[in-house]
């Protein structure tokens, strides 16, 4: 079964984070599993993928990495994708995103949600995954994932529509 391995906060080889190859190696090495990009996406093959993530966390504690990470099967990110709202041109959007999480309880939520400072819409959301949309006026684009954080109460991690799709594209064109 192909999952994916979704941190947060990871820049790869930066301080504070793991190098690709630690994070490949913490879920079995390069027959099983393989880095994608450098923003802690790991895709990776296992018959329990729970368990495999487990270890892997666990791996990864024991080298001194605290990590925070969404899994999720390939067919749920594909579901995520298929069902990105579309969005307007002449609305001037940033960045399109789609953020996951793990939450007990999913709260009632009016959408589309604007943050408090306007930057960032979410504009759909379900109990494991969101799509919004932010905006980048200035020198900073709006935080969804803070945005998210303090609404659900737990952890969320965010990547943009577009790296989604190439993930996809990259485990589509590798398992042919």
């Amino acid at each position: 079964m192909i999952t994916v391995a979704l941190f947060r906060n990871v820049n790869l080889g930066h301080p504070g984070s793991p190098t690709g190859d630690e994070l490949v190696e913490a879920f079995g090495g390069p027959a099983v599993a393989r880095s994608f990009q450098s923003n802690g996406t790991v895709v990776f093959e296992a018959m329990d993928p729970e368990n495999a993530s487990a270890a892997a966390i666990i791996r990864l504690r024991a080298t001194g990495y605290q990590p925070t990470v969404v899994i999720r099967a390939l067919e749920q990110i594909r579901r995520a994708v298929e069902d990105v709202p579309p969005v307007d041109p002449g609305e001037g959007v940033y960045r399109s995103m789609i953020s996951f999480f793990d939450v007990r309880q999913f709260p009632t939520v009016r959408l589309p949600f604007r943050s408090p400072d306007g930057l960032v819409e979410i504009r759909a959301m379900g109990p494991d995954c969101a799509h919004s949309v932010c905006w980048k006026p200035r020198q900073t684009a709006g935080n969804v994932t803070g945005c998210l954080e303090q609404l659900l109460s737990v952890p969320v991690t965010t990547r943009t529509v577009a790296t989604m799709q190439r993930l996809l594209a990259t485990i589509s064109a590798s398992t042919h």
